[in-house]
């Protein structure tokens, strides 16, 4: 059987998770919680296979809850269980050392597989939430590659211009700056990603993902 600890401020959401559970044969909820302080206490206390916790509750959030759990030792899974399908608050929880991320409007079938899933150490995503998860990545990950060239978001810009085909002067009249001052910048890149001209800029701009 796999042990679930429920956590929900409202207790008509824990009664309708409880029996929607117990349709499912192999999951045993052996505790609940209405609040952070009460998840962590029960999840210490209990040791259940997995957490299922909401994201909006009165004192600590859920996200704050999980890293607690995760500094005090709980090595249970999480699933965050929530009506905020918002990107910011899915790659919080995930940072904060959570399992999965599932919806209140996912379908009870979704759920159970997806506790099944994380008793066995998988992650848990709701489907709609896919793809704002791959984008948010993408976007770190071409932040990440930026930061590591070292170069600006006006760098960016001129790079960007000059992949278009702008002329030095065209940069600079679209950027309020001098030729002179394009011209100088475009040398201080070219040092910074390793090339010797434009068009290896350019092309060495894009196979990093930055333009």
């Amino acid at each position: 059987m796999i042990s679930v600890l429920l956590v929900d401020d409202h207790p008509v959401v824990i009664e309708g998770l409880r029996k929607m559970l117990a349709t499912a044969g192999d999951i045993d909820v052996t505790g609940e919680a209405h609040n952070a302080a009460g998840a962590i206490e029960q999840a210490k206390l209990l040791k259940p296979d997995v957490v299922l916790l909401d994201l909006r509750m009165p004192g600590a959030s859920g996200v704050q809850a999980v890293r607690r759990m995760r500094e005090q030792g709980v090595d249970a899974a999480v699933i965050i269980l929530t009506s905020y399908g918002d990107q910011a608050y899915v790659r919080q929880a995930l940072e904060a050392g959570a399992n999965g991320y599932l919806l209140k409007s996912s379908h009870p079938d979704e759920l159970i597989a997806s506790i099944r899933s994380a008793a066995r150490g998988r992650r848990a995503l709701s489907p709609e939430l896919l793809d704002a998860v791959l984008d948010d990545l993408s976007g770190l990950a071409r932040e990440q590659t930026r930061r590591t060239a070292d170069l600006s978001v006006e760098d960016l810009e001129i790079l960007r211009r000059a992949g278009e085909g702008a002329t030095n002067r065209e940069i600079g009249e679209a950027m309020n700056k001098s030729e002179i001052a394009i011209k100088k910048r475009l040398q201080v890149i070219f040092t910074k990603l390793h090339v010797v001209d434009r068009a290896h800029a350019v092309a060495e701009a894009i196979r990093r993902g930055l333009i």
